[in-house]
């Protein structure tokens, strides 16, 4: 019996050696052809990128030629537009590229950068133009300048190459020619195809698709910016990173987002300091299609064999298992049971105990009071606590932790003993929400495995330091700017008096004139010292019941008939609010203030809307205008003393506006971007006791 065992086993042995051979060479056959068709493939590319290189070195040289002749003839003369015109069509007939999607032209830098001869019926110089025409002259004829950005390539289609008249050392113009793209991809890439399934494609080096015959509608995409659904046909983007990051040319094959080997290759083309990178691929079964065939009979054959003995030598071997497994039964069961019990006893234990410790950790996760996750060194969130999921807004785990932060780069960082701490901004797409993200190494016997992240809003936090800091300067300033108001505010009344008595006293009309005038500049110069004084003591608030509408209707009202507000459009948008307990002349001061600041910020006209909103426990008032709005750079210092963008302003109205609604308990916030305009909102708390209100008051 134990030598029939022995011959199947050398058998099946045999056998076995056999196929795994006969796969062996198979699959070297397949990878050799493999190879030598993507080798093909790389000359494929390779000759591709040389004819889109060598088109736009033909139109390069041609623009170039173009551009003596015209320097030559100073932009003028006889039978230029006919030159023009002819060297353009030799252009096209050369290339066969489409030059006239967006049109030509030639710019005289001269004479007012005007536009002098255009292949478009009607010509315009564009702000693109203009700007690639002047940077294209001051290269003063040292070579050609193009233009190559996400405006013009991605959204246009279009590719600008501009060359500078010169003439006599100087330029003197500019001549600019659009080439469409699109012609580019259907000369040279369009055509290209292997077999049924395979075809060219191109991308920018910054991975930008330029290219695709099979997903057209991904052409413009980035794949550092994918979106969710760049991945309905990709799961991820390794190989154009590969590409990427390769040098010149290359080949290789990749796994398919669908499960399909492909065989690629590439070529990258240098075209005006960027470089765009032609790919072909083909799925390698359809390379290896015609030899698998062949092969498909010898395999047959072969499993047949190794199937006729592998059930013999099973049958063989399932008659002497039975045999010994009926000997080894009765002995088996015994132990069988004893270990059972044994295992049982001791799974209850360990369970009891596992149960307590993650109950125990569950407590203290949850008692961090901030997001705790767990994260991969793939950066990937392992898990993540009941805090974290209700910041993030969706299930983190499986998710990249850079997918909560995009386009949010850290505000400020630090790192103290392998702890690394930073600070964020608009963080799971938060805007105004500041975030304090610590993170944290995990190690084990082989070194750092993964990372612990705690995650804490400090927005709170970090308003009252903004507060603190702005209160402060508040203070220091009112206290230089109380002595300054006394010093000037005392010699001031003296000359003011006897300006007027040197004015009534005045007969001529000149100088009464010119007393008037020092007389309006002294009263501008008081008011800035009184606003000063404003500054170091506002005066206690009077503290009473009043309609917040009424107060805007009335601000508004006598903003309307300012001479500055004659091209602005008014809109009030009042809702019904409950009176509020405050001082109805200081905060009637602080919407005059900030209406102005709106009427100022649109000189040329626009609309400014005001709006009464009542908020639990609060009234919010909201003025929005349609003006030129706050630059970044500027927005953290509007509240600080001074601070003006205005050629005529001190700087002082959102400063003690600022102040006002400190001292009133309410608060003035704003919201705004560059040529969007700015909407400032006033928080005036509701409700209050009139005593209370008075109490608080004094305690100020």
């Amino acid at each position: 019996m134990k030598q029939n065992v022995l011959l199947v086993i050398i058998a099946v042995f045999v056998v076995s050696l056999i196929i795994t051979l006969n796969l062996f060479l198979q699959q070297n056959y397949l990878s050799q052809m493999a190879e030598q068709f993507n080798k093909q493939q790389l000359l494929l590319a390779n000759t591709t990128s040389q004819n889109i290189g060598g088109c736009f070195g033909r139109l390069t040289d041609e623009l170039t030629f173009l551009a003596g002749i015209l320097g030559r003839k100073n932009l003028s003369g006889p039978g230029l537009d006919n030159t023009i015109k002819t060297s353009f069509n030799r252009m096209y007939r050369e290339t066969q590229v489409d030059l006239v999607v967006y049109g030509r032209g030639i710019l005289d830098g001269s004479r007012g950068k005007r536009l002098i001869w255009s292949s478009l019926p009607r010509p315009a110089v564009t702000p693109v133009d203009l700007e690639l025409a002047r940077r294209t002259m001051a290269l003063d004829g040292k070579g050609p300048k193009t233009i190559y950005n996400d405006d013009n390539i991605l959204k246009r289609g279009i590719i600008k190459l501009y060359m500078p008249v010169v003439s006599r050392g100087r330029a003197i113009g500019a001549i600019g020619l659009d080439i469409s793209l699109d012609s580019i991809n259907k000369k040279f890439l369009a055509p290209i195809h292997s077999g049924k399934k395979g075809y060219a494609w191109m991308m920018s080096d910054d991975g930008t698709l330029l290219y695709h015959p099979s997903q057209p509608g991904m052409i413009g995409r980035n794949l550092y910016r994918a979106n969710k659904s760049c991945f309905a046909c990709h799961k991820s983007f390794n190989t154009e990173r590969w590409i990427l990051r390769g040098g010149r040319t290359g080949a290789s094959s990749y796994v398919a987002p669908f499960g399909e080997d492909k065989l690629i290759a590439f070529s990258k083309l240098s075209m005006f300091g960027r470089k765009w990178i032609v790919c072909c691929t083909i799925p390698y079964s359809e390379v290896t299609r015609s030899l698998r065939e062949s092969l498909k009979l010898h395999s047959i054959l072969i499993l047949t064999m190794f199937g006729a003995t592998f059930m013999g030598a099973t049958m063989l071997i399932v008659m002497n298992m039975k045999r010994i497994k009926a000997e080894e039964k009765a002995k088996h069961e015994e132990e069988l049971e004893r270990y059972a019990a044994l295992l049982e006893k001791t799974v209850g234990e360990r369970t009891k105990e596992l149960f307590a410790e993650k109950e125990k950790l569950n407590s203290i996760v949850n008692a961090v009071g901030g997001g705790l996750a767990l994260v991969g060194l793939d950066d990937r969130i392992i898990w993540a606590n009941k805090q974290f999921a209700e910041m993030a807004g969706v299930e983190p785990e499986g998710r990249p932790c850079h997918s909560f932060t995009p386009e949010c780069p850290p505000i400020s960082s630090q790192i103290s003993d392998g702890i690394e701490t930073n600070f964020y901004e608009g963080l799971f797409g938060r805007k105004g929400r500041y975030f304090q993200v610590t993170s944290a190494p995990v190690r084990s016997g082989e070194g750092i495995i993964g990372f612990i992240r705690l995650v804490q809003d400090i927005t709170e936090m970090k308003k009252m330091e903004e507060q603190m800091l702005h209160s402060e300067k508040l203070s220091s300033v009112g206290r230089l700017t109380a002595g300054i108001a006394h010093e000037i505010g005392n010699p001031l009344t003296a000359v003011f008096s006897f300006l007027q008595i040197l004015r009534d006293m005045e007969k001529e009309d000149f100088k009464k004139d010119s007393l008037e005038t020092v007389l309006f500049h002294i009263n501008r110069i008081a008011e800035i010292v009184r606003q000063l004084s404003s500054l170091s003591k506002v005066a206690p608030p009077e503290l009473k019941k009043v309609n917040v509408n009424r107060i805007l209707g009335q601000a508004l009202d006598l903003m309307k008939y300012d001479k500055r507000a004659q091209q602005i459009s008014f809109r009030d948008e009042f809702e019904e609010t409950a009176e509020v307990v405050t001082d109805e002349n200081q905060i009637s001061q602080v919407f005059i203030n900030l209406i102005l600041n709106a009427v100022d910020a649109m000189p040329e006209g626009g609309t400014l809307t005001v709006r009464s909103k009542a908020l639990v426990g609060r009234v919010a008032v909201e003025i929005e205008d349609t003006g030129i709005g706050i630059s970044k750079e500027d927005m953290p210092r509007i509240f600080d003393p001074f601070f003006t963008t205005k050629e005529k302003g001190t700087g002082l109205g959102l400063s003690v506006s600022y102040g006002i609604m400190r001292s009133l308990g309410g608060e003035l916030q704003v919201d705004s971007k560059p040529g969007g305009g700015s909407k400032f909102t006033v928080i005036i708390p509701a409700g209050r006791n009139l005593t209370d209100a008075n109490k608080d008051t004094d305690s100020r």
